[in-house]
């Protein structure tokens, strides 16, 4: 593990001052022009954030290089040209959220081979947790919840990036997908929850960031290197007894890709140490080999800019561009 030192920030704390100005822009000129003008704008935008954000950009090299190591037949080295590449598939994902929440997408679109498991769900009245990561575009889970009849998703959010960039598109959300706030879980958001599986709704949360508040995490091998992952959707899905499923979704040629798989049937977090800790680190290690086969996969669709393999100080912050969720 490297050691911590200043450099070390909580994703949370890092804000989207640098791009705000440019996201808001790229936003209307999609609306005005379409996808092909985006694209003549998004090049000057992703430029200036790869050139001003030096903690992002070191990241970013950070996590090619271990993806290289982990993974030497993808040809990747971490140089600065590939760290770029890396932005600016950055940036069409913000054009693919853009595309998603203005209602210009289609199931038509999304190619999603294992959608029978969430159909055999929904036809058994039953809830699950869909436990993603931050690769590719989570916004396409638009589309799942517009595949047949309604498919309702509740997604938890830290909503202090969720909401800023939602009001950038000018967006109320969907009708069958809703926002839920979860940088602290109360006993009134559990119960919640537990209503929704019970009345056969999904839960979507992502299982590669560490929460906002507290030191609820566990250290797990990932691209040979231990990271910090989230106990949360674990504890969580103990709670509420139900099944759970990966849900991953980015680009391939041109189309969407949506891989669900199952996950758990059942997880039951020991109350007893070290079985409890035990259980936790094997959760989230068989996790992280899930995101090692999607970033395997698709290497630069995994989009953490900030100093992964590196605990977080407490209280601290930075300035650079971050993903919503």
């Amino acid at each position: 593990m490297k050691p911590v030192n200043a450099a070390a920030r909580h994703w949370a704390a890092v804000e989207e001052n640098s791009l705000l100005w440019g996201i808001q822009a790229l936003v209307w000129v999609y609306r005005l022009f379409g996808r092909w003008v985006f694209r003549l704008f998004l090049r000057p935008v992703v430029s200036y954030y790869f050139l001003a954000g030096r903690l992002a950009r070191e990241s970013s090299r950070e996590y090619l290089r271990h993806l290289s190591r982990f993974y030497p037949e993808l040809g990747l080295g971490g140089g600065l040209w590939q760290s770029y590449l890396h932005f600016l598939s950055f940036g069409e994902t913000l054009l693919d959220k853009i595309v998603v929440w203005t209602g210009n997408i289609t199931p038509e679109q999304v190619d999603f081979p294992n959608r029978q498991l969430l159909l055999d769900l929904i036809e058994q009245k039953r809830g699950a947790m869909l436990l993603s990561g931050h690769i590719g575009n989570l916004e396409i889970c638009q589309a799942i919840a517009t595949m047949r009849g309604h498919i309702h998703l509740n997604i938890l959010v830290h909503t202090k990036h969720a909401e800023k960039f939602n009001r950038l598109l000018g967006s109320r959300g969907s009708a069958t997908i809703q926002l839920i706030q979860v940088t602290e879980l109360s006993p009134a958001i559990a119960i919640s929850l537990q209503e929704k599986i019970e009345r056969g709704e999904f839960l979507v949360m992502v299982g590669d960031r560490v929460p906002v508040q507290g030191s609820r995490t566990v250290s797990a091998s990932f691209l040979g290197e231990n990271a910090e992952f989230p106990q949360g959707p674990y504890l969580l899905a103990s709670l509420l007894r139900c099944p759970v499923f990966t849900l991953f979704c980015f680009p391939v040629d041109g189309r969407f890709k949506i891989h669900l798989e199952p996950f758990s049937d059942s997880i039951r977090i020991p109350r007893a140490e070290p079985k409890r800790q035990d259980m936790l680190q094997s959760l989230a290690r068989q996790y992280a080999e899930r995101l090692e086969t999607y970033c395997r996969i698709a290497p630069l669709q995994w989009f953490n800019f900030y100093p992964y393999w590196r605990k977080p100080v407490a209280g601290d912050s930075g300035q650079i561009a971050a993903e919503d969720k």
